[in-house]
């Protein structure tokens, strides 16, 4: 990785896994990759997800526990000519943040485990509230039935693109363009890619 788009900070990398809604979740087997959206909600230094026992992921998951996990925040998409004024289509790019996640899958078995993961994950998707809390008997049967696993990470790869490796003169460029644009997307983008450079 390009070390100028390396982020190693645990908490700006928790920020970004606390934000997303969903990411993908990939397994292989047999040599044949399968990946797939998840909602998921980050615990600790614990990435959870859950979903039906039956299931192709659960049955991957049985004969090989190693996944992958990544999620992306993508910000503007940055022209060719936002950069470049020779023509050519190869500076195009698009501007982002990514967290991507490699380790192994542990089930988990318990009740209490369960209940404190989809609390957790109601707080991030539901907010608001409105919902009895899951040591409520009503979800009994429903944790029982419902698979819930979390991922171990080996190795976390954080990555922010805001050019930080162009050029002054190319740098000014692209935000003159995205300010002659002047989407929400646009100036969001002009703030990170400026605070990116400072560090």
């Amino acid at each position: 990785m390009n070390p100028h788009f390396e982020i190693k900070d645990k908490k700006i990398i928790y920020e970004i896994l606390d934000s997303a809604e969903y990411g993908t979740f990939a397994l292989c087997v047999d040599d044949r990759p399968y990946a797939v959206p998840m909602n998921f909600v980050r615990i600790g230094e614990y990435i959870y997800f859950h979903g039906a026992i039956k299931s192709k992921k659960m049955k991957i998951l049985a004969q090989n526990p190693n996944a992958s996990f990544s999620v992306v925040e993508n910000y503007s998409l940055i022209d060719s000519d936002f950069s470049s004024t020779k023509g050519l289509a190869c500076p195009v790019t698009q501007f982002f943040k990514s967290v991507s996640i490699d380790g192994i899958i542990e089930m988990v078995e318990s009740r209490e485990e369960k209940a404190i993961m989809f609390e957790a994950m109601m707080k991030k998707l539901q907010p608001k509230g409105g919902y009895k809390p899951f040591n409520d008997e009503a979800y009994d049967k429903t944790l029982k039935a419902t698979a819930v696993f979390k991922l171990v990470a080996d190795d976390i790869a954080c990555k922010f693109k805001f050019g930080q490796h162009l050029t002054d003169e190319r740098f000014e460029m692209i935000i003159s363009n995205l300010k002659a644009r002047g989407t929400e997307m646009d100036i969001a983008t002009i703030e990170v890619m400026r605070e990116e450079r400072k560090n």
